[in-house]
């Protein structure tokens, strides 16, 4: 916002509400953003500890169960066992 916006907004603000609630008004809604920071905060740090147990739960899955080699051919190389061919009648 330009300087000239929030002056608008002010004075806009002072001739709906008036100079006296308009002071009650602005702390209201102050304490509802700083509330609104607060959760979104908390909820963003709830969030990451999420991942980050899911992430570890997942490494630890990995860990006890590690990917099957593949299987050796008649050569000593890994590979994929040879297949029988198939006749055509």
């Amino acid at each position: 916002m330009s300087f000239s916006e929030i002056i608008f907004v002010v004075l806009l603000g002072l001739v709906v509400f008036g100079p006296k609630k308009l002071v009650h008004v602005g702390k209201q809604v102050g304490q509802a953003l700083a509330a609104f920071k607060k959760a979104t905060s908390e909820f963003q740090s709830q969030l990451s500890s999420e991942i980050l147990t899911a992430e570890q739960q997942q490494a630890k899955l990995q860990t006890n169960h590690p990917v099957a080699e593949p299987p050796l051919l008649e050569s000593g190389l890994p590979g994929r066992w040879r297949e029988e061919p198939t006749s055509i009648t």
